[in-house]
């Protein structure tokens, strides 16, 4: 168990490094060219690590509606479907979570949890995944809820690549798997 968490905490660190760039927004000149030679296990869990991020800092993005930076953890020609809608690029997804967003009560709060993440490193600059989102919908009233349980079950299949301003995610698929039953 030790050492599943240092392992854990030797891949964040070797992340924060990859990562910090391409979270904070500080770029490199250009992507590194994909080599031929294999990749290292650190720098291996580093792009999973920093994939895993993009996950929770989208997560985050929808649960505050911040319409505004939605669209930095998309690549430039990201796509986005969800909802039987598809977006790309920063101006259609910008969009589509603003109206999105519009429509929400002062008192409604959102939570996507994310879980059971699986990311496969293709190469340097190229990877995919998969994960898994509980949804809940609730009043931010204190008090104001009598039960807490997941308003959809979500999958989302993903692509992520290296850009210049760091990993990205390339496209991002969302499919419903379980959700309930709302009316009569």
């Amino acid at each position: 168990m030790a050492s599943i968490r240092l392992s854990r905490i030797a891949a964040s660190l070797a992340a924060a490094g990859v990562a910090f760039g391409c979270l904070a927004g500080q770029s490199s000149a250009s992507p590194p060219k994909a080599s031929s030679s294999r990749l290292g296990e650190v720098e291996e869990a580093a792009i999973r690590q920093t994939c895993e991020d993009l996950s929770e800092q989208y997560a985050f993005y929808l649960d505050t509606a911040d319409y505004e930076h939605m669209p930095t953890v998309f690549a430039p020609t990201g796509v986005w479907e969800v909802l039987g809608h598809r977006m790309q690029g920063p101006a259609e997804i910008k969009e589509y979570w603003r109206s999105r967003t519009a429509t929400w009560a002062p008192n409604d709060g959102w939570l996507h949890q994310v879980s059971n993440q699986r990311i496969q490193v293709i190469d340097r600059n190229h990877a995919k995944g998969v994960a898994f989102f509980n949804v809940y919908k609730f009043n931010k009233q204190a008090g104001a809820n009598t039960a807490l349980t997941p308003l959809v079950i979500s999958r989302s299949d993903d692509e992520y690549v290296r850009t210049p301003e760091g990993w990205r995610i390339q496209q991002r698929v969302i499919s419903r798997i379980a959700d309930v039953k709302t009316g009569g």
